[in-house]
C-alpha cells in the first residue's frame, strides 16, 4: 500500500497543496456533485442520499441540475446538544473518500457510526488517509438518532415510523449501489462495517433479506451484547414517552413537538428506565417482525448468511468508560443484574472471585466481568454460530491504550480500535461532534494502527484480515483470537482460569446478554 508524504504533525509537507475545489463534476442519480481533492485524495462531503419528514421513510432527494458543492459536511443529525436550528429533513447525507488517481474500480468500505444510538455523525471520521492506503473507496453515513430514528410509533397512528435508522442506512447502501462507481468504486466489492450501535446496526442489516446483494462482507466492532432490541421492551419506551409529552390520546401530534421538547422527555424516560425495565436502554434496532422479522442470531445460525465473510471485534476493557461515567452507564446494572439472574448469586459471587484472583495490577476485576459478559463473550458466541453454519469469521480484542484521552487514562476502552482506525498517521484525527481533538501518535500508537488498518484494508479488498498462517479464521475445532497489541499475537480464545470458570457455570436461560 504507497504511503503518502505526511510530516510529524499530521499536516502536509511542504510544496503539498491545501484542499482546492475540483473542476469537473461528478455525476449522480440526483443531480451532479463537485467535491475537493488533497493529496491525492477527493472528498465529496455532505452529498444527499435521501430526505424524510418526521416519523416518516426516507425517500431519494429532490433532484437538482446544477453542479452542487459538496466540500462541507452536512447537517448533523439532531441529537442532544445539537438541536436548535437542526434540520431534520436534510440530516440524511454522505461522505465519499476516493483517491484521484485510480486505474481499476476500487473496494468499498461503508461505514455507520457509533453513539449509543442517539449520538454521532459521519463528520467524526475522515476516511481520506484508509482511502489513499488501501487504495480504497470509503462512505461515512449519517442517519437519524434517538426518538426520530428509533421511536417506535407504527403502533400508534404512524404507519411508518419504526426502524426509521435502518431504513435509512437500507437508503444509504442504495446510493453507493447506485452511484460508487462514478468515484471509482466497485459496486459489487462492498464492505458494510460499524462501531458501537454502528456495529449493532450492522449485524442486523446483515440479515435483512432487503440488504441481500448489496455489501458481501461486514465488518462490526464493539457491538453490545445483543444486537437487538425486543418489541415489548420498545412499546414501552414508546408508552413512557407519550405519556410524557401528554400525548397518550394524540400520538400524531408527536410530529410537530418541537426537538427540545421531545429529546427532553426521552431524557427523563431514559433515566426512568434504567432501573425499572429488564433490557434498562432505550433505543436501539427493533425486532418488529416488519423491517427486521428475525432475531438477527438465528439468520447467522441457520446458514443463510455463510457467503458473507465477518470480522468481529471488541476493546479489552470496554466497560471502564461506562463504569467512569457520572452516574455509571444503565449497562453496568443491567449486566449485573442479568449475569445473577442466569447464574444466581453464587454463581455471580464465584465469577467475581475468579476475576479478582487473576486481576493485572492494573485491573479492575469488576470492570473486566462486565466487560466479558456484556462485550467478548456474545462476540465470540456470534463467531461461534457463524462458524458452526459454515462462513468465514474472524474474532479480534483490542489491548492497545492509544496516547490519547479517554484511552490514556482508561486503558484500551470502547473505541480505542476506532480511535486507530480513522488515525491519519502519525496523528489522531480530531473529532468535531464528539469534541474531542486528536494529537500526536507514539511509536506504539503508529505500530498498531498501522496493524489495525492494513488488516482492515485487506480485509476490504480481499474478505480476510492477514493470512492464514499469521491470523486464521475462526473454527469450533480452533477458536484464535487476535490480539492487536505490542506484538501483535493469535490466541486460543478458551484458554485461561476465567473461561473455565464460565464453561463450569450452569448454562444460562435466557442468554447472559443485554439490549442496548
Amino acid at each position: 500500500m504507497s504511503i503518502l508524504p505526511i510530516s510529524a504533525s499530521g499536516a502536509p509537507e511542504p510544496g503539498q497543496s491545501d484542499d482546492r475545489i475540483l473542476t469537473n463534476a461528478v455525476p449522480t442519480a440526483s443531480g451532479p456533485v463537485i467535491g475537493s481533492e488533497q493529496n491525492g485524495v477527493r472528498a465529496f462531503k455532505g452529498v444527499p442520499f435521501a430526505i424524510a419528514p418526521r416519523f416518516a421513510r426516507a425517500t431519494p432527494p429532490c433532484a437538482w441540475t446544477e453542479p452542487r458543492r459538496c466540500t462541507e459536511y452536512g447537517a448533523y443529525a439532531p441529537q442532544p446538544g445539537l438541536l436548535e436550528n437542526a434540520d431534520e429533513r436534510s440530516c440524511l447525507s454522505l461522505n465519499v473518500f476516493a483517491p484521484a488517481a485510480a486505474d481499476r474500480p476500487l473496494p468499498v468500505l461503508v461505514f455507520i457510526h457509533g453513539g449509543a444510538f442517539i449520538t454521532g455523525g459521519g463528520a467524526d471520521y475522515d476516511g481520506s488517509f484508509l482511502a489513499a492506503h488501501g487504495p480504497a473507496v470509503i462512505v461515512t453515513i449519517n442517519y437519524r438518532l434517538g426518538p426520530l430514528g428509533f421511536l417506535q410509533l407504527h403502533r400508534h397512528g404512524l404507519v411508518e415510523a419504526n426502524n426509521l435508522a435502518i431504513s435509512d442506512a437500507l437508503a444509504a447502501l442504495d446510493w453507493v449501489r447506485a452511484n460508487i462507481v462514478n468515484f471509482g468504486g466497485d459496486p459489487e466489492a462492498i464492505t458494510l462495517s460499524g462501531q458501537s450501535a454502528g456495529a449493532s446496526m450492522v449485524i442486523a442489516l446483515a440479515t435483512l433479506p432487503q440488504a441481500k446483494g448489496k455489501f458481501i462482507r461486514a465488518m462490526a466492532l464493539s457491538a453490545p451484547g445483543r444486537s437487538i432490541m425486543s418489541a415489548d421492551h420498545a412499546d414501552e419506551v414508546t408508552r413512557r414517552v407519550l405519556e410524557e409529552l401528554e400525548l397518550s390520546r394524540d400520538p400524531a401530534a408527536m410530529a410537530s413537538v418541537p426537538l427540545p421538547r421531545l429529546f427532553a422527555a426521552v431524557e427523563r424516560v431514559g433515566r426512568m428506565i434504567a432501573d425499572e425495565t429488564e433490557a434498562g436502554t432505550v433505543f436501539g434496532p427493533v425486532l418488529d417482525g416488519a423491517v427486521i422479522p428475525r432475531e438477527p442470531r438465528d439468520v447467522f445460525a441457520d446458514g443463510t448468511l455463510r457467503d458473507i465473510p465477518l470480522w468481529l471485534g471488541s476493546c479489552r476493557d470496554e466497560m471502564a468508560m461506562f463504569l467512569r461515567s457520572t452516574p455509571p452507564a444503565a449497562m453496568i446494572r443491567t449486566t449485573e443484574r442479568q449475569v445473577r439472574a442466569a447464574f444466581g448469586d453464587a454463581g455471580w459471587h464465584r465469577l467475581l472471585s475468579d476475576y479478582r484472583t487473576t486481576a493485572r495490577l492494573d485491573e479492575d476485576a469488576y470492570e473486566a466481568l462486565l466487560s466479558d459478559a456484556f462485550w467478548h463473550r456474545p462476540m465470540a458466541d456470534l463467531a461461534r454460530l457463524h462458524a458452526a453454519a459454515g462462513g468465514a469469521v474472524w474474532l479480534c480484542r483490542f489491548d492497545h491504550r492509544p496516547a490519547l484521552e479517554p484511552f490514556l487514562s482508561q486503558g484500551p476502552t470502547h473505541g480505542a480500535d476506532n480511535a486507530c482506525l480513522w488515525a491519519h498517521l502519525p496523528a489522531f484525527i480530531d473529532r468535531p461532534i464528539l469534541k474531542r481533538k486528536g494529537g500526536p501518535m507514539t511509536p506504539a500508537d503508529i505500530d498498531v494502527a498501522a496493524r489495525f488498518q492494513a488488516s482492515v484494508l485487506r480485509f476490504v479488498a480481499t474478505g480476510a484480515p492477514d493470512a492464514a498462517e499469521t491470523w486464521p479464521r475462526f473454527a469450533r475445532s480452533k477458536e484464535p483470537l487476535a490480539i492487536f497489541g505490542q506484538p501483535f499475537q493469535v490466541v486460543p480464545l478458551g484458554d485461561g482460569a476465567r473461561a473455565r470458570v464460565w464453561a463450569e457455570l450452569p448454562a444460562p436461560s435466557p442468554p447472559v446478554t443485554a439490549s442496548s
